[in-house]
């Protein structure tokens, strides 16, 4: 519903997933906190965005951290597959990504594809650092799980045989 807000606050679960079969995959980031999940239904490439924020914003302070905090929650194993539904599900247009400094958690939002840019987000939870520091491999994980690419261009490699403009001509591939 456009200009209602879902603020998960402190989430238990962060975690990328796709579904369907490579080149027909969907992809979304799951969101629990103790009482209700969320899908946050996102393109591959956006998925890929927020990975490399998460890499950015946490980079220069991975230095000083000097131990694990305390009742932390850490993402769900890879093979503890997702299997439920969710009560919120939000197709994403733009996200963000900071820091609250008086909680000292991090802030995900995350706005409707449809609303327009001065609407409030439609989904919002914080997490701690360490939840947030296994996000960036799991997306990576997830997103490089698909179709093989060509080394040279990058496009996946659907047949035997594939033109590449890396190469200036055909290339095969086997």
């Amino acid at each position: 519903m456009p200009g209602e807000t879902h603020d998960f606050d402190v989430v238990k679960r962060l975690e990328p997933d796709a579904v369907g079969v490579p080149g027909a995959r969907r992809f979304r980031l799951i969101v629990q906190n103790n009482d209700e999940t969320a899908f946050l239904w996102l393109e591959k490439e956006q998925l890929q965005a927020l990975g490399l924020a998460v890499d950015q914003l946490l980079t220069p302070i991975k230095a000083v951290w000097t131990s694990e905090e305390r009742g932390e929650t850490t993402a769900a194993p890879a093979s503890a597959r997702f299997e439920g539904g969710a009560e919120v599900e939000v197709r994403v247009g733009r996200m963000g990504l900071g820091y609250d400094e008086e909680s000292q958690l991090f802030v995900i939002v995350a706005h409707d594809a449809e609303s327009d840019a001065d609407e409030p987000p439609a989904f919002r939870c914080r997490c701690s650092r360490t939840l947030l520091s296994g996000l960036s491999d799991a997306i990576t994980e997830v997103t490089s799980a698909g179709r093989a690419r060509c080394p040279l261009c990058g496009t996946p490699l659907d047949s035997p045989v594939h033109f590449c403009p890396g190469s200036n001509g055909h290339s095969s591939h086997e």
